[in-house]
Formats: C-alpha cells, sequence, structure tokens
C-alpha cells in the first residue's frame, strides 16, 4: 500500500454513488472503468473480457421535436465495438426500468449507420447502480444484488442474440446484507471490491477497503483521485449542490409518489362505495321482488289488502303501488 493509502481518512472521501463524482472517477483512467466492466461481467460469468475502451458522448441525440432529450452518466464503446451505457441513479425506482430499456433502445438504434445491415448493429450493455430493487411485471421487488436481463425464449432460455444486457446492480441490498470483501484474487471477488469503493460511504468498517487497497492496485488508484478530489473545494462543493439537486428531486419525488398513493386510496374508496351501494340497490330490488310475488301470491289466494297489509306489515295503500310499480 503506497504512502500516499496509509494517509488517507476514509471517513473523510466523498460518496461515490453520487453521480457527479462517479462521473469524474472513472472518467479520469480508463483502466479503473474496464476493471469495473470485467467485474460485472464476470460475477455473471459472462465471456467477456474488456481490454479497452473508449468513452464517448454520453447524449443520446433527439429525433424529433417531440422527443425526450436523454443524458446517462457514462458511455464508450469497447474495442469489440459493443456500446456501454453506464448509469448512478438514487431516487425514483418506480420508472427507471422504463427508462433503462429506452435508453438502451436509443442508443442501439443510433449504432446501426446508414447503408449498414442489421446483422452489423454491435451490442449494447445497460449498467445501472441503483438504491434499491428494481420490481417485476407484478410489481415485486427483485431479490439480489445484480441481475441481468437479456432475450432468452421463454421456455428453452436459448439466447436470441446477445445485443441486449441490461445490468441492475442494487447497492441498497449490497450493504444491508453486509457483503464485504473476503478473498484474494478471484476475478467473482472482484465485483465485490468494487461495489465496497462504490459504496464505503456506508461502508461502517473501513478496514476492507483498505485492504482491497492493499491488493488492488487499480482499485488504490482510484480512492487516491477520490481522496484528492475531496479535499478540492471547488469539487467539494460542486459535490454538495449536486447532492442538495438530489434531495430536492427525491422530496418531490417522494411527494409525488405520495400524492399518487393518496389518489390510487381515494380512488378505490370511491369504488368500495360505489360498490356498496351497488350492492345495496341490489338487494332493496331484490327485496321488492320478493314483495310484490308476495303479493301477487295473497291475491291469487283471494287474500284482502287488509291481510296481506297485516301480514307483511304494510300500509294498505302501499299493497296497489308495489303492484303497479309507484312503490319506493
Amino acid at each position: 500500500m503506497s504512502a500516499r493509502i496509509s494517509e488517507i481518512d476514509f471517513s473523510q472521501l466523498l460518496d461515490l454513488r453520487v453521480d457527479y463524482i462517479f462521473k469524474l472517477i472513472f472518467s479520469k483512467d480508463v483502466s479503473m472503468l474496464i476493471s469495473l466492466l470485467n467485474a460485472i461481467f464476470a460475477n455473471k460469468r459472462i465471456d467477456r473480457v474488456v481490454t479497452g475502451l473508449v468513452l464517448i458522448n454520453p447524449s443520446l441525440q433527439k429525433h424529433s421535436k417531440t422527443d425526450k432529450f436523454s443524458i446517462i452518466d457514462i458511455m464508450a464503446t469497447l474495442s469489440n465495438g459493443s456500446t456501454v451505457c453506464i448509469e448512478m441513479h438514487l431516487y425514483g425506482l418506480m420508472e427507471f426500468k422504463y427508462k433503462s430499456l429506452r435508453t438502451w433502445a436509443r442508443a442501439y438504434g443510433e449504432g446501426l449507420k446508414s447503408g449498414q445491415k442489421y446483422l452489423e448493429n454491435n451490442p449494447v450493455i445497460c449498467i445501472s447502480f441503483l438504491d434499491g430493487a428494481i420490481t417485476d411485471s407484478g410489481g415485486k421487488p427483485l431479490k439480489g444484488v445484480h441481475t441481468l436481463f437479456q432475450v432468452r425464449e421463454r421456455d428453452g432460455h436459448e439466447l436470441l442474440l446477445p445485443d441486449m444486457e441490461l445490468h441492475y446492480i442494487n447497492m441498497r441490498a449490497f450493504v444491508d446484507d453486509g457483503c464485504v470483501y473476503d478473498s484474494p484474487s478471484d476475478m467473482y471477488n472482484m465485483f465485490t471490491r468494487w461495489l465496497t469503493l462504490i459504496t464505503q460511504f456506508e461502508q461502517p468498517n473501513k478496514e476492507y477497503l483498505k485492504k482491497i487497497c492493499r491488493e488492488d492496485e487499480v482499485i488504490a488508484m482510484a480512492v487516491e483521485i477520490l481522496a484528492s478530489l475531496s479535499e478540492e473545494q471547488a469539487t467539494r462543493l460542486a459535490y454538495l449542490r449536486r447532492k442538495d439537486e438530489m434531495t430536492n428531486y427525491y422530496t418531490v419525488m417522494r411527494e409525488s409518489e405520495e400524492y399518487r398513493r393518496r389518489m390510487e386510496e381515494y380512488r378505490l374508496q370511491i369504488e368500495s362505495e360505489r360498490s356498496r351501494a351497488e350492492e345495496s340497490t341490489r338487494r332493496a330490488e331484490e327485496s321488492i321482488r320478493h314483495v310484490i310475488n308476495a303479493i301477487k301470491a295473497m291475491r291469487d289466494q283471494n287474500w284482502t289488502s287488509a291481510d296481506i297489509s297485516k301480514a307483511l306489515e304494510l300500509p294498505e295503500e302501499e299493497i296497489d303501488k308495489f303492484i303497479t310499480g309507484k312503490s319506493r
């Protein structure tokens, strides 16, 4: 471990989950991004080793005046031609899976140039770091730290084509489950190493991160860069502004979600009251039919109105109204 690492106060490091810092760190030296990507792919046993990449403009172009502008945190082209889109997203997870699918679609569409054949379109890999779980089609949160979605046959699970990969990394699950680094050089554990760094702001025991730095030069370099950025006043001020923006956005989103929740409760309450009113009306109409049938049966047996009134406990003047349909 370098002298610089031993001098770092890990408790003062900025939060890498803030997208502004995340972009700064992984745009400084591509070797760090290559290491992170290889760790993610190895964690899902994907037969892909990144040896080189080029950072590109993370803005996805608008194709019409009404099209929604989109910009992601990091976008890169790998040496094999694949495009990687990386996003750090902490709030508003309810709609994020739709956003990530749209990001993939737009990046995939822009990858095919005029005159190219469809089979020449390169794969697009979307990687999302989230502070929570996305949900399945039924609204149930997905379990696990790292989930991967591809285009596969429903029953046989055969891969249709390798052009789509949607990786969702649940940092909250990683922190809450107490996942820590405890193995030397296995590539599968590189994923745990990187997540330990990325979530270091919430890791109570900084010794694990120091241990990683002693054994991994690339992560040690990332920590040194993060420490330098943490000491820069301009960077820290920009970081705090971004955190404020995120907090305000989260507050608005939370209030919006609370409003939607209350409106849904109100809608369900109205439907319940309407259902009860309809059931009450149905029962009342059914009771009236029973009374009418009873009156008709009694009259067929030559009952007098007085006898019918006494038997049904109804005023005599109501008897004829039931028969003529004028009774309420």
